[in-house]
């Protein structure tokens, strides 16, 4: 077989999935036809209070909301490598310990893809969990792992280690409280 015969297949699939992830835009939302406007106001009705502002997932530095020293106090090890992703439903950050050591790395997870995590392990995976008190609008503690919401974001920040799963309990909450703290201030 010809070394240009064995590279095209993969570099199609890549080809083909870059693509399927830039369809077109969704339509804008039609109004059905009597929810034009009346040309009335209302003057008895008072404003809807301002709720807490949501925050723009995509464009979230996760990193700056959880930075290196937090992950390094959580785990007790220096975290040399750290990367950074953000999707619409999804903004991460993961701190990594050095390869070359002992195991760890400390994940944090901020929008609606933290709050399907937590569907996940307690409803499919049925988890144990922990509500610890305190920490934000509601949180929820497993082995390794913790979720809390502020407002309507939720987070997660996840432990991988070889060590004790107890061993974390304090460390994210604290972590947890900081959390909310960075993301309120955004609010």
């Amino acid at each position: 077989m010809s070394r240009r015969s064995r590279i095209l297949p993969p570099l199609a699939l890549v080809a083909a999935l870059l693509l399927a992830g830039c369809g077109s835009p969704a339509p804008a939302p039609q109004l059905p036809p009597d929810a034009g406007d009346g040309g009335t106001v209302d003057s008895t009705s008072t404003p809807a209070p301002a709720g807490p502002v949501a925050i723009d997932i995509a464009s979230l530095d996760a990193c700056a909301i959880l930075p290196r020293a937090d992950a390094e106090a959580i785990l007790g090890l220096v975290t040399p490598e750290q990367l950074s992703a953000a999707t619409s439903d999804v903004s991460s950050c993961s701190h990594t310990a050095d390869p070359n050591g002992p195991v760890g790395q400390v994940e944090l997870y901020v929008g609606p893809g933290a709050l399907k995590q937590l569907e996940i392990d307690r409803d499919v995976l049925e988890h144990v969990f922990t509500q610890p008190t305190g920490i934000g609008d509601e949180a929820w503690l497993q082995d390794g792992m913790i979720f809390a919401r502020t407002g309507e974001t939720w987070f997660s920040i996840r432990v991988v280690s070889l060590d004790d799963p107890a061993r974390f309990v304090e460390p994210l909450q604290s972590a947890a409280l900081d959390v909310v703290e960075r993301l309120d201030a955004l609010g």
